[in-house]
């Protein structure tokens, strides 16, 4: 992936925080998705600014939860970068082990879910709160409950895919073995996304609309690129491995 701009924010957790110029993009996305179709009362641009602050502030939450359990596991996080499709965590290496691996995966789920209980938990004690602000709090819950189940997909490199990969390096004990296989399935999953996006586009079922097919179907392609970039990195790795004097060492 190609990050045009970067904005540093400074630090969390002595974790650099930094946000890449499409962040801005899907900012007024939401924000304007959460306005309509009250575009000219000022209090539903208020909740709507806010709601996506706090949404994307649950999203720093899911890679702090996966940057923070790494480091208690010995990977050094560089930094956190927050653009279009949620945020990254920027590792000084690779995963020293699976079981590190999967915690550190397992953990930003945990937490989208512990949020989006949060809000849930508020808006069933808030039954009566008023609008936009009972729109604001089920939203949230709605959506983190989404990153958690969407990360969860086994498609590499989602979280669902890093669990994977990393069951696949406990029972074999080959590292780019288990990342060539997850990548395949990342690349099948993000394929799979494409497909239903055009049959969305094509035939609308369940109410959707044409623009939720090109959604899904850009999140399709994202993830079956960022699949395949995984792909080539691991073949390079072992190409470097069976040069003659490389000395590199594959992680276990």
């Amino acid at each position: 992936m190609r990050i045009l701009q970067l904005f540093n924010l400074g630090r969390l957790f002595g974790i650099k925080f930094q946000l890449d110029t499409s962040w801005f993009v899907i900012f007024i996305l939401v924000t304007v998705a959460l306005v309509y179709p009250n575009y000219a009362q000022w209090r539903y641009w208020v909740t709507g600014i806010a709601t996506s602050l706090l949404f994307f502030a649950s999203v720093l939450a899911h890679e702090l939860a996966h940057s923070l359990v790494g480091r208690a596991n010995g990977i050094v996080i560089e930094s956190i970068t927050l653009f279009i499709f949620g945020g990254v965590a920027r590792m000084a290496g690779e995963v020293p082990r699976p079981g590190a691996e999967l915690k550190m995966a397992a953990a930003g789920p945990i937490a989208s879910l512990l949020i989006g209980g949060l809000f849930a938990g508020l808006w069933f004690l808030l039954p009566d709160v008023a609008e936009p602000l009972g729109i604001m709090i089920l939203w949230l819950a709605i959506m983190n409950g989404v990153l958690a189940v969407f990360n969860l997909i086994p498609g590499f490199p989602l979280d669902g895919g890093r669990v994977f990969r990393s069951l696949l390096w406990h029972f074999s004990g080959d590292y780019h073995r288990a990342t060539r296989l997850a990548a395949r399935v990342g690349q099948a999953v993000g394929g799979l996304f494409i497909l239903g996006g055009i049959l969305i586009i094509l035939l609308n079922p369940f109410g959707l609309s044409w623009f939720d097919g090109l959604w899904i179907a850009f999140i399709g392609w994202f993830l079956g690129s960022a699949a395949t970039i995984s792909y080539r990195q691991v073949r390079r790795q072992e190409g470097a491995e069976d040069s003659p004097g490389s000395g590199v060492v594959p992680p276990r």
